[in-house]
């Protein structure tokens, strides 16, 4: 996946792996096959998989076509400072269809967050405050806690801070990787780590809170 980068992705489809799951990349989906039900996955390079459920994961576009036409500016979503403020003035957006700062975070914080400070500035008629959150999520797989957090660049370097891999795959114990460019941390992984996760999460997010807001 892009925001771990290729190599911590590696490593984390080794969980999978070593679950029993057949990873399958680098292909699409061209269709699905059976009468009433479905029986198999017709795939871009001309496999067929056989199936008995089919789950799909689409992701997300933001809902901004009502918008359209207006005078707000809308790229993947609708164009706001570090302060959920639009160009226009008493305009304001929060949650999944706010570009805040330059990106889109699909996050229940998110939806949070953003309101209290949204509407602050609402009230003050200027961004005042700032919410820029830091990315983060995580996900439980095959008995490994995975988490994440912080903005992965390409160029960045990945170092192993605590635990090892063996054989490409986390060792028992799991391990700590942190994300570096020119000399600091940018984003930190982590599979049953959590102290240390936690630690080096609210280190980024102090650090992201001083980054000054950002233009439209």
């Amino acid at each position: 996946m892009p925001q771990l980068g290729a190599d911590m992705a590696a490593v984390c489809a080794t969980l999978h792996r070593r679950g029993g799951v057949d990873l399958v990349t680098g292909t699409g989906v061209a269709g699905l096959r059976g009468t009433g039900g479905v029986t198999g996955v017709e795939l871009s390079d001309g496999r067929t998989l056989p199936a008995d459920v089919v789950i799909v994961g689409i992701g997300a576009v933001p809902n901004t076509a009502w918008l359209a036409g207006s005078t707000l500016a809308l790229h993947d979503g609708v164009l706001c400072d570090d302060g959920c403020v639009t160009a226009l003035p008493q305009v304001v957006a929060v949650g999944d269809v706010a570009r805040v700062g330059g990106s889109r975070a699909e996050h229940w914080t998110s939806a949070t967050e953003q309101p209290r400070v949204a509407v602050a500035n609402l009230l003050a008629g200027r961004t005042l405050r700032t919410a820029r959150a830091l990315p983060y999520f995580w996900s439980d797989q095959y008995g490994a806690r995975i988490q994440f957090a912080g903005r992965r660049h390409d160029g960045d370097s990945v170092r192993i801070a605590e635990g090892e891999l063996t054989e490409g795959a986390p060792a028992e114990g799991g391990f700590l990787a942190l994300y570096e460019r020119d000399g600091r941390t940018t984003a930190v992984l982590s599979v049953d780590r959590p102290r240390p996760f936690m630690r080096v999460r609210r280190e980024l997010a102090r650090g992201e809170s001083r980054v000054q807001p950002a233009a439209l």
